[in-house]
């Protein structure tokens, strides 16, 4: 019976060696080479190929970069492997350092063999946070232009800052906020997303858009002027649904963004106007009342003077007596809205 060149033992296993010997000398695992993981604590995010990418679980981030550094043996064919990584808790901030360790547990075969092989090996590495270079921007008050909003109500500021936090994701940051006469400005940190942000507030809430860029610095390695973009917003004093009075006649303002779009409640027809052209000072009250009666002619309720008149405007429908409906007063005529 041949014997092991080894250890001397009986039972050759492979290549003149017992299976213990040569377990030891051709482990399933070749290397693992120890690695930094280097984690964004301002964005959660971890670089690894050249490029940072987002994470859930920071257990299941560290499986990912692991299995990549761990080079297996050629003479084995590996079946499957596991990781099991064993982080402690710590605190997270510049430069905190956190080592940790995972076990690898691989099950192979070797060439030539139909016994399967279980090892177990101890991975060491360590986890350092810093900021990725966007962070490092965001953090350094660094911005490339301001989202000026003058003139406008609540709900406009909180449906910016609202998107300037979903805008995180796209690595574009709210640098600062600065309260001013009639208005706030927000500093971005891309230049690009200020346009963008822009124009969608106007599109939403109506208004006027204008932009300017100032000369910040220049490039020394492209001899390129480096520009800071103002990007002003100034919301429109009348909303979607507003009624207008414009010389005596009432109008529904049925769309604005920087044009005004508005429907005449006297004869139904669209017209379309820049905001500067349009002269009424502020919208009428809408006001609810109810139908006093349908024959022979149609009247309905004055919300001020609680006497019974026929409406200005007689809209083509089936109205019944007590149906609450909503109208205008202008000019001491009653306007169906």
């Amino acid at each position: 019976m041949d014997k092991c060149c080894n250890c001397g033992k009986n039972n050759v296993f492979l290549e003149g060696l017992c299976k213990k010997c040569y377990n030891e000398k051709n482990p399933l695992v070749v290397s693992f080479k120890p690695v930094k993981i280097l984690v964004c604590f301002g964005c959660k995010k971890y670089f690894l190929k050249g490029k940072w990418t987002g994470f859930r679980k920071i257990e299941e981030m560290a499986k990912k970069v692991l299995q990549d550094r761990i080079i297996f043996n050629e003479k084995a064919d590996i079946s499957s492997f596991k990781i099991q990584t064993i982080i402690p808790k710590h605190s997270i901030g510049q430069n905190v350092k956190v080592d940790f360790k995972a076990i690898l547990t691989v099950f192979g075969v070797y060439k030539g063999k139909s016994n399967s092989i279980k090892e177990e090996y101890e991975m060491k590495s360590r986890i350092i946070y810093i900021l990725c270079p966007r962070c490092s921007k965001f953090k350094s008050g660094y911005f490339e232009g301001i989202l000026q909003l003058r003139d406008v109500d609540q709900d406009v500021i909180d449906y910016a800052l609202e998107k300037l936090k979903q805008s995180e994701k796209r690595g574009i940051f709210l640098s600062k906020k600065k309260k001013v006469k009639n208005g706030l400005d927000l500093y971005l940190t891309k230049k690009g997303y200020i346009h963008e942000l822009g124009q969608e507030l106007l599109k939403k809430f109506g208004g006027e858009k204008k932009a300017s860029r100032k000369l910040f610095s220049r490039n020394k390695q492209t001899s390129r002027d480096i520009y800071r973009i103002n990007v002003l917003f100034r919301q429109s004093k009348f909303r979607k649904g507003d009624i207008i009075s414009i010389d005596g006649e009432p109008f529904k303002v049925s769309d604005i963004t920087s044009r005004i779009k508005i429907k005449s409640l006297k004869t139904g027809n669209i017209s379309s106007f820049f905001l500067k052209d349009i002269h009424a000072k502020n919208s009428e009250e809408v006001k609810e009342t109810v139908v006093s009666s349908v024959f022979p002619e149609l009247k309905i309720i004055n919300p001020y003077t609680f006497q019974a008149e026929k409406p200005a405007n007689y809209k083509d429908k089936n109205f019944k007596i007590g149906e609450k409906i909503k109208v205008v007063v202008v000019n001491e005529k009653i306007w169906i809205v």
